[in-house]
């Protein structure tokens, strides 16, 4: 019987050896993903790890049309190889490197949203999938419990549901169903290129189940943060106009805040990791730790200015990634706020109601990544030299603006 990883051989060697004749065509996604999948990338066997490195030279090398199927595969290639050249990254590990270059071809928050919502759909139908395989009723129920909850939040045809009308709860079935007609795009089908971006990108390094679960939760975060760092740039820049429309920034701030509110509702289905094997996940993925998250610090880094710059997340995210405006969005905001109150009290309302908004998810998201940290992480050292959960304790309290 032929195994994942032979399989996966046999098709990337006859891929590789279509290059030397002329183009290749479509890259073997599917069955090296299935070979990953099975056994992590720390447990490959030599030869598929040197093919893949083989393939990634040769993917560099080209000249691609941006958004294309070939142009995908590169970029997929050089996330996943990346471990096996001894270049591991955040970016990536949770190939977030790969759906920010894709976001950015197009109208960004569109197709930032769109993927996020697809990868939600994804990560739901494969937990409740694997719940009916889990033994102990309990965890059953848990896991069950969290996606089907998590699944309200989608729409069918549209991907994230307007917040303010969710669909009632449903079970298991009648949520993968809504997730499978997300991911097939009512029936049309999605676009080759983000159809490979949602199924390929679980570049899982063990073997462990809880890793793509883990996996899919930060690259929906982070896509999620990504988004509102967008409507907050957006808002950065539309109070520095000189007579700022006061309801515009409250529009993008609320659109911040339904942001974090959706990343929020994700840590219910983190929470289900089994604590022993997300230890084992994070000896196997030692120097991409979430502390490197670039959304995350892009988020803070708009609205705090040089009071977000902590030498742990410069060190690990860098300024050129994610700079820190002067003045900061929480300042000039306090500027606009401060000047409406003279001559426009209702505007000046509105405005701290939705820079509250903000605030109030910003805190209910570290609140739930503490205690979702202290459960399946527990008192041990955190990433990027940190003391753990005593680290988020200690910023608890700090607002976004």
């Amino acid at each position: 019987m032929t195994t994942a990883t032979e399989g996966a051989e046999r098709a990337v060697d006859t891929w590789l050896q279509r290059i030397r004749k002329g183009p290749p065509g479509p890259f073997p996604h599917r069955l090296v993903a299935r070979a990953v999948q099975a056994y992590g990338t720390t447990a490959l066997p030599a030869r598929l790890r040197g093919q893949l490195v083989e393939a990634w030279e040769w993917a560099r090398n080209c000249s691609l049309e941006p958004g294309s199927q070939d142009w995908a595969t590169a970029a997929w290639l050089d996330c996943l190889t990346a471990s096996l050249r001894n270049t591991p990254s955040y970016g990536a590990y949770t190939m977030t490197s790969l759906f920010g270059q894709w976001s950015r071809l197009g109208d960004f928050p569109r197709r930032n949203a769109q993927l996020s919502a697809l990868l939600t759909a994804d990560l739901i139908r494969h937990e409740l999938r694997r719940a009916t395989h889990e033994d102990h009723l309990g965890e059953r129920r848990s896991r069950t419990t969290a996606a089907t909850l998590l699944a309200r939040h989608l729409d069918e045809d549209h991907g994230w549901s307007e917040t303010n009308c969710r669909p009632k709860h449903q079970g298991g079935p009648q949520a993968i169903q809504r997730c499978n007609h997300l991911l097939s795009a009512g029936g049309r089908g999605l676009p080759t290129t983000l159809a490979l971006l949602v199924e390929s990108s679980l570049p899982v390094a063990t073997a462990e189940p809880d890793e793509p679960l883990f996996i899919r939760s930060v690259q929906i975060m982070e896509l999620l943060a990504e988004q509102a760092a967008f409507h907050l740039g957006e808002t950065h820049r539309q109070a520095n106009a000189t007579a700022p429309e006061p309801s515009a920034l409250a529009v993008r701030l609320h659109a911040t805040a339904d942001s974090l509110d959706r990343a929020q509702h994700v840590f219910r289905l983190v929470s289900t990791i089994d604590p022993t094997q997300f230890a084992t996940i994070r000896a196997a993925t030692a120097g991409t730790g979430a502390l490197q998250s670039t959304g995350f610090a892009r988020l803070e880094r708009c609205c705090r200015g040089e009071d977000a710059l902590r030498p742990e997340t410069v060190d690990a995210v860098g300024l050129a990634t994610a700079p820190a405006p002067v003045p900061s969005l929480s300042a000039t905001l306090a500027r606009v706020t401060t000047r409406l109150e003279a001559h426009n009290q209702t505007a000046a309302e509105q405005l701290r109601m939705a820079i509250q908004a903000v605030n109030e998810q910003w805190q209910r998201w570290k609140r739930t990544h503490l205690g979702v940290a202290k459960k399946i992480i527990g008192d041990v050292p955190g990433t990027g030299g940190t003391d753990g959960v005593r680290y988020l304790a200690r910023h608890l309290e700090e607002p976004l603006l």
